[in-house]
């Protein structure tokens, strides 16, 4: 009886986690195959994570390297690569990483179902938004290899549900599981360092006017909570390379996509050429970046972009598009094996504004092959843009807009101004875990607009 009044309950729900997980299982299958059904092929990514399991499996300690000496690695936070290692040992199997992650893919879908109940409860929405983080390509692919996205993403929402309780009621309770979940994202993905301090600002601001007693208690456990949980990694960062930080990632890319990016703006080059000249050419090992030596490679970066300040801004506005518009279809076509010619050397955006012809040519030859599935997905994308600010402006112009909803807008901005520093490196892996907020008010536009096309119609 217990068990089918969950189902009747919860009946949607498990309907878009099995239709999530089959869509991955799918993929996955076909990458598995593809790749001669080699379990570490199919599910490797770029970003060094299956290497640093491996290291903690083999006693190295966190490093990438295979041979002596081993480095620590600088650019990865702690949690997925310990996580990988954990199941790994385990159930003795990488098997068990690439289950728990399709599982994890499902159950963001559901998550995100909630996510759109809490800023507007309305069941068709939230349906809808739960069946398009479903099936949306590449976060489906995301939930197939080891890029920390999938992890990440998943706790991320689970911090922004809490979040959401947590403007309903302004309890400890959900402030400690807001401050959980933030601490755990931090240490899946480094991107979300500085919400610690944002969120509680942002909180007592918003209710500066009638504030309850013990929210500044409560703000003061969620950072203590966050810093607790980060606290040991920064730490050993300390340890090993004498500064205090989660990682040498933004110095990374800010020396090693943005300062090209530029160079290849006012130089009317590609990236490829200018990396090569920035860095290669100098006999720079990429691999060298980490918090001890961050400020050169930082200042180094930053004095080529104070010399090319046009740029930057050419930069910003491409990446913002990028942003909101990549698909990322051409990554999950090449794993499964699906693969033709890239006739751009440029991006799309680039060729738009300074030869559109030669656009217009390359797209035309697409047509006739598995490309004009990203010519369809890229109309996707930019179709859901459009709608996504239609639908901000409607629930702003119905003050439909409460408090969660405007924290919901400002991490989608946050996220678009933090992927700036990656310049032409940006793809649809920055935008994944602010999709759900971008699908929810995109629905939410679209849904205003069947109501007032089919609603007057009747």
């Amino acid at each position: 009886m217990k068990f089918k009044n969950f189902y009747l309950k919860y009946r949607l729900e498990i309907l878009v986690f099995l239709l999530a997980l089959l869509a991955r299982t799918v993929l996955f299958a076909v990458n598995y195959q593809e790749s001669g059904f080699d379990l570490i092929g199919a599910s490797h990514g770029d970003d060094g994570y299956y290497e640093i399991s491996q290291g903690l499996l083999s006693g190295h300690g966190f490093t990438g390297s295979t041979e002596p000496p081993y480095v620590a690695n600088p650019l990865r936070p702690p949690l997925w690569p310990a996580l990988i290692a954990a199941l790994v040992l385990i159930f003795k199997s990488y098997w068990a990483v690439v289950i728990f992650e399709l599982i994890i893919g499902g159950l963001t879908a559901v998550v995100a179902m909630a996510i759109a109940r809490g800023l507007f409860d309305r069941r068709p929405l939230a349906l809808i938004v739960g069946l398009l983080v479903a099936f949306e390509p590449y976060g489906v692919y995301l939930s197939t290899n080891l890029y920390s996205e999938t992890i990440f993403t998943f706790l991320f929402l689970l911090f922004f549900l809490f979040t959401i309780r947590y403007f309903k009621e302004r309890n400890l309770r959900n402030a400690i599981w807001m401050a959980m979940f933030l601490g755990l994202s931090i240490l899946a993905k480094a991107t979300v360092q500085y919400l610690p301090f944002i969120v509680p600002l942002f909180i007592l601001y918003l209710g500066r006017k009638d504030l309850p007693k013990d929210t500044r208690r409560n703000m003061t456990v969620f950072i203590l909570i966050c810093l607790s949980l980060i606290g040991p990694w920064l730490y050993r960062n300390y340890e090993e390379f004498g500064v205090w930080g989660m990682s040498a990632q933004p110095a990374f890319n800010l020396f090693v996509y943005l300062a090209p990016t530029v160079l290849s703006i006012d130089n009317e080059t590609n990236f490829a050429i200018e990396i090569e000249n920035f860095v290669y050419k100098k006999g720079i090992d990429v691999n060298s970046i980490n918090l001890g030596n961050s400020d050169f490679y930082m200042d180094e970066a930053l004095a080529v972009l104070k010399n090319h300040k046009m740029a930057l801004v050419k930069s910003g506005g491409t990446t913002l598009v990028t942003f909101f518009t990549h698909d990322g279809l051409l990554s999950v076509l090449a794993h499964a094996g699906i693969v033709f010619k890239n006739d751009l050397s440029q991006p799309a955006l680039h060729l738009l504004l300074s030869d559109p012809m030669k656009l217009l040519s390359v797209i035309w030859g697409y047509l006739d092959s598995p490309a004009v599935l990203i010519l369809l997905a890229r109309l996707f994308w930019i179709v859901t843009t459009v709608l996504f600010f239609f639908g901000v402006w409607k629930a702003w112009s119905k003050k439909e807009i409460n408090l969660p909803a405007v924290t919901a807008l400002l991490v989608v901005l946050y996220f678009a101004l933090t992927t700036s520093v990656n310049g032409l490196g940006v793809n649809a892996r920055f935008r994944t875990p602010v999709n759900t907020f971008i699908f929810i008010f995109a629905v939410y536009g679209l849904l205003g607009v069947f109501k007032a096309r089919f609603g007057k119609a009747r």
